[in-house]
Parts: structure tokens; C-alpha cells; sequence
């Protein structure tokens, strides 16, 4: 009965209160009843105490006769895959803003993606009842940005109900049910990485075959990995024999069921329907979002799939040496459930054995973070997270990614500034409301302080969206942080040019202020491109080794010195540093 199923998302900037919205939908067609906590959703704490959604969650509602598929997204950029492969799986979405912050980067961003894919948008504006909201300011904002009249633009407060119902009618009214074979329009996630294969000019239905979109999955230790789908074609239930798409893997289907927000078991999932297909299988990475489920004999899995990439990088190490194996063995476990995540073993001198691990962002770099050291009691210390350069013919090549920044019209100057001193191409400019900028701006200088500066600059008032653009040729060289001598990998990264005697100077000025004096001379040196750039000096303990000597000849005080300098040429020779832990603290924890 497609006529009666209706799958949406609510999209929103950060903070704006899908999920809380989410809570009263849940509440209004009693899929929940009496006390429960707020956010729901979010099963995360991680995500409830930093109050935003870090992860996707698909549940089923009933009301009226009519199936509600919801999806509640993430807000954050570092997600955005998310929400790009959730649009990929609904017919509509509700587009929230919030009445004290008006329309933000990501609520542009998340527009477009669903404009992009012709899904029906029903305009929302949140919080209405709080004394800073700027509603009929709002609603114009909006009225610009989507052309539509205001009368389209529904007025709510997710926290105390008021017009939720409504908004429900509408959702119900105008999100269209899906179409049977609707799958040579479908277009999986634009996620940020590369193509994986040739991809399909259209995905045909012949005979019944099976045709399913993974939108995410995780893994369980006594059922495998569990795909979260939405059909386009056909039927899945229990035993039946299906692949993955691309990768190619074969399974028999365990179970299949709905989430209510509980997973629920149920005797099929039909077409047009949004559940969960237990597969068995082992390994969650045969199991890639933004892969299709299909029959056995089909050969079209849906277009458009996309490996997501990591795009950062970080170098993790246990503060206990003997809490490696801890720190492999939470990393397994995490990357079970994580896509995203990529990881490979690294030693290093000074930390001893670690792993080198990508992420998304710098957020999702945080919270794997504490995710290690909250749910698997580990202490670490996180090195800078840098971007990966490519070379090709020797020459190194920098990710550029593109950037939308919209901001106030007083702070658009500095704001333009800011771009300018991080190395930002400008691109274009708009002034409908709010200004809004977009740039080419190396990635390396996105994740160092550019975010933190935005915020400070526009006091708080201006919001950044990106994605991944290019790769563009820099000149650029490892920069290598030498100990007498020795070169200490920790400390090195790949540096352009024009930014590298700022980099060296402000390495080795912390080092010598961090690193405390040995029994002999510490030369600290920043060498980059065959030669030392920077270098500072930290002087010896001088030991009186003659302070005992009362009287006597000169030569027994001039053989305890002649000693006491032969022990520190021998200990500069072999290039012992004792670096406290506490120095890597300072320069790395987060």
C-alpha cells in the first residue's frame, strides 16, 4: 500500500532542534508513551550532553492509517554524508531554523542537497517561544531563500508542542508516498571521497528482482552486521539469498524489521518501505553505505555510490605503553560501527607503539576521542590532526576544499580578511539577508584556527559549511623537527612554503619552553627543505663537581671538570632527550 507510507527527514544547521522535534512526533503518534528521555534518538550520550546529533536515526511511526518513516539527521558539517545519503532514501523533508539564529551555512547546505534531488520541502521555524526569536525576520530570510510564500513557513516550538501537530497534517499532505520502481532516479550519497566503480546509467526492475539502498549499518557480535535499507523494488524477508552491489558479497538474510525506534522483527520489508536486514556477515566494511542490496541474479545496483574518505588525520597513542592491545582492541570495536574510521599501526620513539587514524573532521575526531577513552577507560594523547598531501612526480599536491560562510553584513570585511590570511581563493558573493561568501580554501588551513577565528570575529553570528573540492599542486616539503640531531616524527608534518618559518618558529619555541634542562646541551632545529630554519638552544645543568674540594692541587679540580665534559659530549653524541610526557600534553592534548 504505497499510497500510505510517507519516509522524511528533518534537516536542520546544528542546534536547531531536529531531534527534539523528533521527540514530539514520537510522543503526538503515541510510538512512545509516558516518561522517557529527552532526545531520544540520540542514543549516543556523547551526543545528548554536547546537545547535538553526531548520528543518523531511522524509527517508524503510525498515525492515521498512514506508515511516517522519520530520519532524524545530524547537523554538524563533519556528518554531511550522513545527510546526503538519508535525502537519498526519503520523498520530503522538513527544513528547520531556528527563530533566535535565523537561516545558518548548514541549513543553505542541507537545502540544496534536497532541491538537488526534487524532495519536497516543508519549511519549519523553531523555537517561537523563546523572548530572543526573531520570527517575522526569520520567515523572511526564508521567504528569500526558497522563493515560497510565507503562509508555507509553519511556526513551531518542538519543546512544548505548540503547532507539531500541524506540522504532522502537512508532512502527511504534501510529502508525496513513494512510486514502485522509482530507481533509475534515485541518486545515492554524493559523499566526499572517490568513485568506486563505473557507474550504471539506470537500474532496471525486471522479474521482481531486489533493489535496496544502504543508508547505514553497525555491527552486532551475535548477528553480524545489520544494513539499514530503504526498498525501491521487490521484497526481502528471512532466508532469502541477496549481495552487496559493488562489493560484491553474497549472504543469506538472517531477519529483516523496522525500527520502532527499537528494532522490531517483521515478516518482510516491501517496496517503498524502510527497515533493517540482518546479513550475517563479519565484517562491516562488505557492508558500505551507499551500497545497494540486490538479488543474486540482478547486475544494476543503484548509481552513485561513493567511498567515503577519511579526510584528516591524527596519530593516537596510549599515555600507559602497556595499554596498546586496549587501545587495538577499542579501535576494532569502534571501527565495527564507524564507516568512517581507518586506522594502521605506527611506533613511535617518543610514544612507543600507536596507530595513525583518519576522520571525517575535526568533530568526529573529538569524539572518537572520548568515545576511546569514556567507554574503553584508555588515557591518550592525540597528535595535531593534519591533512594527507598527495605526491605525483615529486611534486606535492594539497586537498582544497570549498567553503559557504554566511555572516552578519558588519563583520563581512574581517570575515573577508580572515579568508584572505588562510590562503582562500575568493569565489562569489551574495547579500539577500545575511552575506554569504564562498571560498577555495586549503583544507590545512580550514582545520588549524580558521573556525575558532570565524566565531570571534562575528561574535558568534557567523556559520561555515564545506565539502571536499579538489587537489591542487602547492609548493610544499616535510618540515622536521630535529633533537641533536635526531629527527622526531611526532613532531613532523608537511608544511607549505609560505607557511613553514611560522610553523618552525612556533615548534620550536614551545619545545624549548616545555622540554626541561638536561645534564647536557639540547639544540632544538627545524629543518625543511635541506636546511635549518628555526632553532633554539636549551642549556645545561652545570653541575660544581669541584664544590667538595677545599684546598689541594689544581689538577684533581681540573680532571673532575675534564670528566664532567667528556659525559656530556658522550650523551650529545648519542642524542639522549628526555622528553617529559607532559610535553606532548601541552602540544597535543585536546
Amino acid at each position: 500500500m504505497l499510497e500510505n507510507i510517507r519516509n522524511f527527514a528533518i534537516i536542520a544547521h546544528v542546534d536547531h532542534g531536529k531531534s527534539t522535534l523528533a521527540d514530539r512526533l514520537l510522543e503526538l503518534t503515541g510510538t512512545v508513551q509516558g516518561s522517557h528521555d529527552e532526545q531520544m534518538l540520540d542514543r549516543n550520550p556523547i551526543s545528548r550532553e554536547r546537545g547535538i546529533t553526531i548520528k543518523l536515526a531511522p524509527v517508524r511511526m503510525e498515525y492515521n492509517g498512514i506508515e511516517l518513516n522519520l530520519i532524524d539527521t545530524p547537523g554538524h558539517v563533519d556528518f554531511t554524508y550522513e545527510v546526503d545519503r538519508t535525502l537519498s532514501c526519503v520523498e520530503g523533508v522538513v527544513l528547520l531554523v531556528d527563530a533566535t539564529q535565523g537561516i545558518q551555512a548548514q541549513t543553505v547546505s542541507n537545502a540544496y542537497k534536497a532541491i538537488d534531488k526534487n524532495l519536497v520541502i516543508i519549511p519549519a521555524i523553531n523555537k517561537i517561544d523563546l523572548p530572543s526569536a526573531e520570527v517575522e525576520k526569520t520567515k523572511k530570510s526564508m521567504v528569500d531563500f526558497l522563493g515560497v510564500n510565507e503562509n508555507d513557513i509553519h511556526e513551531i516550538s518542538a519543546k512544548n508542542g505548540h503547532g507539531v501537530k500541524e506540522l504532522l497534517g502537512v508532512i502527511i499532505a504534501k510529502i508525496p508516498p513513494p512510486r514502485s520502481q522509482d530507481i533509475a532516479s534515485v541518486s545515492s550519497s554524493r559523499m566526499r571521497g572517490s568513485d568506486i566503480n563505473q557507474i550504471p546509467d539506470q537500474v532496471g526492475n525486471d522479474n521482481g528482482v531486489v533493489t535496496a539502498l544502504i543508508f547505514d549499518s553497525y555491527y552486532d557480535q551475535h548477528r553480524g552486521v545489520i544494513a539499514f535499507v530503504r526498498v525501491f523494488a521487490g521484497l526481502i524477508k528471512k532466508g532469502q539469498k541477496l549481495k552487496i552491489g559493488y562489493a560484491g558479497s553474497e549472504f543469506e538474510v538472517n531477519d529483516v524489521g523496522i525500527f520502532n525506534p527499537e528494532l522490531i522483527t517483521k515478516d518482510l520489508l516491501s517496496d517503498g518501505e524502510i527497515g533493517y536486514v540482518v546479513t550475517n556477515l563479519k565484517d562491516i566494511h562488505k557492508v558500505r553505505v551507499g551500497d545497494s542490496l540486490m538479488d543474486i541474479k540482478s547486475q544494476k545496483p543503484i548509481p552513485g555510490y561513493k567511498k567515503v574518505n577519511p579526510m584528516v588525520f591524527a596519530s593516537v597513542f596510549t599515555v600507559d605503553p602497556g595499554s596498546y592491545i586496549n587501545l587495538k582492541k577499542a579501535l576494532e570495536k569502534l571501527y565495527l560501527n564507524d564507516s568512517a574510521l581507518e586506522f594502521t599501526p605506527i611506533y613511535s620513539k617518543a610514544l612507543g607503539a600507536g596507530f595513525r587514524v583518519g576522520f571525517l573532521g575535526l568533530l568526529h575526531a573529538d569524539v572518537v576521542r572520548e568515545r576511546l577513552e569514556r567507554e574503553y577507560d584508555l588515557d591518550l594523547v592525540l597528535t595535531p590532526p593534519q591533512v594527507e598531501y598527495e605526491i605525483r612526480d615529486g611534486q606535492y599536491y594539497e586537498p582544497i576544499a570549498k567553503i559557504f560562510i554566511l555572516t552578519p553584513s558588519e563583520n563581512m570585511s574581517d570575515i573577508m580578511k580572515l579568508c584572505m590570511d588562510h590562503r582562500a581563493k575568493f569565489i562569489t558573493m551574495d547579500n539577500i539577508s545575511q552575506v554569504s561568501l564562498s571560498y577555495e580554501i586549503p583544507l590545512s588551513e580550514l582545520i588549524s584556527d580558521f573556525f575558532s577565528e570565524l566565531k570571534s570575529i562575528s561574535a558568534g553570528f557567523a556559520s561555515l559549511d564545506w565539502e571536499f573540492l579538489k587537489y591542487e599542486k602547492v609548493k610544499a616539503d616535510k618540515l622536521e623537527i630535529l633533537l641533536n640531531g635526531d629527527p622526531i616524527d611526532e613532531f613532523s608534518e608537511i608544511v607549505t612554503y609560505e607557511r613553514s618559518q611560522e610553523k618552525a618558529r612556533d615548534l620550536v619555541t614551545k619545545l624549548k619552553g616545555f622540554i626541561p634542562k638536561q645534564q647536557y646541551e639540547v639544540k632544538i632545529q627545524a629543518y625543511y627543505k635541506g636546511k635549518i630554519i628555526a632553532s633554539e638552544k636549551i642549556t645545561p645543568f652545570r653541575k660544581d663537581v669541584t664544590a667538595k674540594l677545599y684546598g689541594g692541587d689544581r689538577s684533581r679540580k681540573d680532571k673532575l671538570l675534564s670528566k664532567q665534559k667528556k659525559g656530556k659530549k658522550k650523551m650529545k653524541m648519542v642524542g639522549r632527550v628526555e622528553i617529559p610526557k607532559d610535553a606532548f600534553f601541552k602540544l597535543f592534548k585536546k
